[in-house]
């Protein structure tokens, strides 16, 4: 069964937290490669321009959407640069990362967990965990503004 754009998103967003939480406070580029799924051999074109895989180049194009919609909402900094743009967690990011949700079962933040679900494939909690992500963050977003 094909996985939904929101199972994607959730799954995407997971793997980009995650690597940007342990590279932290280093700005990122967003591409497979970084969730470690290789780009193989290039093809070369006519012309000199260089090409990969389709799937690795579809991935690539669903990150980046997600990585700027991520930043966009307050979640992430972007970086542009000249020919990619670079992110790192901006702060309601990183607090939503260091939250711990439920201290009395165990002291690891939302970071820790959600690299450990996305490693280990948890698509149902990894999802959860993205959700929480997400609520965490907009709190902490609305209160900066100062709407409670």
């Amino acid at each position: 069964m094909e996985k939904t754009n929101i199972e994607r998103f959730d799954e995407v967003t997971a793997m980009i937290l995650s690597a940007l939480y342990a590279k932290f406070p280093e700005p990122v580029q967003i591409h497979p490669d970084l969730f470690g799924i290789p780009k193989g051999a290039p093809t070369v074109g006519p012309f000199g321009g260089v090409s990969y895989g389709a799937e690795w180049t579809e991935l690539r194009a669903f990150a980046i959407n997600t990585a700027r919609w991520l930043a966009e909402e307050g979640y992430l900094s972007e970086r542009p640069g000249q020919h990619y743009s670079r992110y790192t967690l901006s702060a309601a990011g990183l607090k939503s990362l260091k939250h711990v949700d439920q201290p009395e079962i165990g002291s690891d933040t939302l970071g820790e967990k959600l690299k450990k679900a996305s490693t280990e494939g948890a698509r149902a909690t990894t999802s959860k965990l993205v959700d929480q992500f997400l609520a965490v963050g907009a709190s902490l977003l609305t209160k900066s503004i100062g709407i409670e």
